[in-house]
C-alpha cells in the first residue's frame, strides 16, 4: 500500500511542459487523418486544411485579444523569439537590443551572438524585476527592440510590461514580450497592451509541443529568418503543421472559456502547496515577487540540501518538479535567473521550481508537500551527521 503511494506521479513541472487535454489530442488525430491536403493547393481537400487553420488562427488571437490576421505560426516559442529579434537586430543595417538578464536562453543567445556595442543587458532587483531607471538610462541611446519576457519561467515573477511598454512608446522603440509563461495564465488583451510583438507556445496551455505563435501589434511587419513561399505571411515560409496548429487552437479555445477558473484552481493548489512545503522545511524561502508573479508556479529554496541530491529523491518518488528552466537544466550550474537576482551559487543550485496547472489535485498539492517534507529531513538530518563527523 505504500510502495504504491510512493509510486503515485505527481506532475509539477508545468513550466517546461503540459500534458495535452484529450479534446487537443482527438483534435490532432482528426487533422492528421482528415486534414492531410496541403492548405496552400486550390482543391477541396487542400480547403478542408485551410479551413483548419483559419479557425485555430482566430482561436489562438481570441485567447490573447488581437486581430487573426496578426497571428503569424511558428515552431514554438523559440523560433518565434528569434523571428522577432533577428528581424531587428545583428543585420547589416545598425541595430541594438536592450534586454534583460533574466531572458529565456533563445532571447540571450542572440543578444550573445551581437557586438558589445549592439546590445544592453538590463540587471534586476532581488526579486526578479526589472530595474525600470536602467532601461530609461539605456534608451538615452538610440535602439531598434526592447525585449522583455512577461513572466520568468524558474520564478513566476511578473515583468511590469505596461510600464516598460509606456516607456519604449515615450522613446519611439519597438517592444518585445516573450508571454510563454503568461499566456493561459493571466488575461491578456493585446488590444489595449503597449506591446509590438507578443511571442507564446501551445505546450503551456495544453496544447501540443513544437508549435508558437508570434502576435504582431498594429501596422508593425517582421522580416524573415529564412525564404521560401508565402505562407504566414511570407514571414515563416513553409508548409503549416495543421495537426499541431489545430491542437493549438482548441487548447486556446478551452482556455479562453475557462480562464478565471483555471486561474482560480491553479493558485489555489500552488498556495496549499507552498503554505505546507514553507511550514514543513525549517528556514525555507520563496525566490522572486511574492505579491508580482504568475498562479501556478513557485520557486522554493531548501537550506543545507544539495537540490540536485533533493530532485533525485523527488523524482524516485514520483514527484516531477525542475531544478531551472528545461531549457539549460542540462548544464551542471546554478541557475542564472537566480544569480542575477543576487543568490549566491549555494543558494541557487538548493533551489527547485515547482508548477502546477488545471490537470493537478489538491490530493497531489498535499501529498507532494508532504513528500517533500519528509525527503528533506532525510537530507538534511544526512548532511547535518556528516557535517558532523567530519
Amino acid at each position: 500500500m505504500i510502495q504504491n503511494e510512493v509510486m503515485t506521479e505527481i506532475y509539477l513541472d508545468n513550466n517546461a511542459t503540459t500534458k495535452p487535454l484529450p479534446e487537443v489530442v482527438e483534435k490532432i488525430s482528426i487533422a492528421m487523418s482528415k486534414a492531410y491536403g496541403n492548405p496552400s493547393s486550390p482543391h477541396r481537400r487542400g480547403d478542408i486544411s485551410r479551413q483548419l487553420l483559419s479557425e485555430a488562427r482566430r482561436q489562438v488571437a481570441n485567447l490573447i485579444g488581437c486581430m487573426e490576421e496578426k497571428i503569424i505560426f511558428t515552431s514554438g516559442g523559440t523560433e518565434a523569439n528569434n523571428l522577432v529579434l533577428k528581424s531587428f537586430c545583428g543585420n547589416t543595417v545598425p541595430s541594438r537590443l536592450v534586454t534583460s538578464a533574466v531572458e529565456h536562453s533563445s532571447v540571450l543567445k542572440v543578444a550573445e551572438a551581437l557586438k558589445d556595442e549592439d546590445v544592453d543587458i538590463l540587471p534586476v532587483d532581488s526579486n526578479g524585476r526589472v530595474e525600470v531607471d536602467k532601461l530609461i538610462n539605456a534608451l538615452k541611446k538610440p535602439a531598434s527592440l526592447v525585449s522583455i519576457q512577461y513572466a520568468n519561467s524558474e520564478t513566476g515573477t511578473v515583468q511590469p510590461v505596461e510600464e516598460i511598454g509606456n516607456i519604449c512608446r515615450e522613446h519611439n522603440v519597438l517592444f518585445h514580450v516573450d508571454a510563454s509563461q503568461v499566456v493561459g495564465r493571466i488575461s491578456i488583451d493585446l488590444g489595449t497592451l503597449p506591446i509590438d510583438y507578443l511571442t507564446f507556445t501551445a505546450h503551456k496551455i495544453h496544447g501540443p509541443q513544437g508549435v508558437g505563435a508570434v502576435a504582431i501589434k498594429s501596422n508593425n511587419s517582421l522580416g524573415s529568418v529564412f525564404y521560401g513561399g508565402d505562407q504566414e505571411q511570407g514571414i515563416r515560409p513553409g508548409t503549416e503543421n495543421i495537426p499541431s496548429i489545430a491542437g493549438f487552437g482548441v487548447a486556446a479555445q478551452i482556455r479562453e472559456q475557462t480562464m478565471p477558473n483555471c486561474i482560480n484552481t491553479m493558485r489555489k493548489l500552488r498556495d496549499i502547496f507552498e503554505r505546507l512545503v514553507l511550514s514543513s522545511v525549517p528556514g525555507a524561502m520563496v525566490n522572486g515577487d511574492i505579491e508580482h508573479r504568475i498562479p501556478n508556479s513557485t520557486n522554493i529554496y531548501f537550506p543545507n540540501v544539495e537540490g540536485m541530491a533533493m530532485m533525485a529523491q523527488l523524482d524516485a518518488e514520483g514527484i516531477c518538479c525542475s531544478f531551472t528552466s528545461a531549457c539549460v537544466s542540462a548544464r551542471p550550474e546554478p541557475s542564472y535567473v537566480l544569480t542575477a537576482m543576487g543568490l549566491s551559487e549555494e543558494k541557487a543550485y538548493s533551489s527547485i521550481r515547482f508548477s502546477f496547472s488545471i490537470l493537478n489535485t489538491e490530493e497531489e498539492a498535499v501529498l507532494a508537500a508532504n513528500r517533500i517534507g519528509n525527503i528533506y529531513a532525510k537530507l538534511a538530518g544526512g548532511m547535518h551527521q556528516a557535517s558532523g563527523m567530519a
